[in-house]
């Protein structure tokens, strides 16, 4: 699978992510509405993540990065934006990421898919 969109860089210290990505994340939703998003983590390390931000379906405007992604091995939790944090406190509890997709709504619902 290929994950297509917006990459960025992102700082972890102090857990910061939250809040740099979601206003990545509402700059594009602004544009293209939050429900035909889906977001990429990846490439961790002590004090950053790499980023994407593409379209559910077909190729975002100003698209700059390309990830492969495995197609298989990929577990699926759904739960409430306001909850993210205690979502991938759960998450991590198991161990690292290789890759996360997270999708969102405007109703507060999101979609977590991740791989390790």
């Amino acid at each position: 699978m290929i994950f297509e969109g917006i990459g960025r860089v992102f700082s972890t210290v102090g857990e910061k992510q939250y809040e740099t990505i979601g206003a990545f994340w509402d700059e594009l939703a602004a544009k293209y509405g939050r429900d035909k998003l889906r977001g990429l983590g990846y490439g961790w390390t002590d004090t950053e993540i790499k980023y994407v931000i593409g379209l559910k379906e077909g190729t975002i405007d100003g698209c700059d990065t390309r990830v492969e992604l495995p197609d298989e091995g990929w577990i699926t939790v759904n739960g409430r934006t306001d909850r993210l944090g205690e979502m991938y406190g759960e998450i991590y509890r198991d161990g690292a990421l290789l890759f996360e997709i997270e999708m969102f709504d405007d109703d507060g619902n999101c979609r977590l898919m991740y791989i390790r």
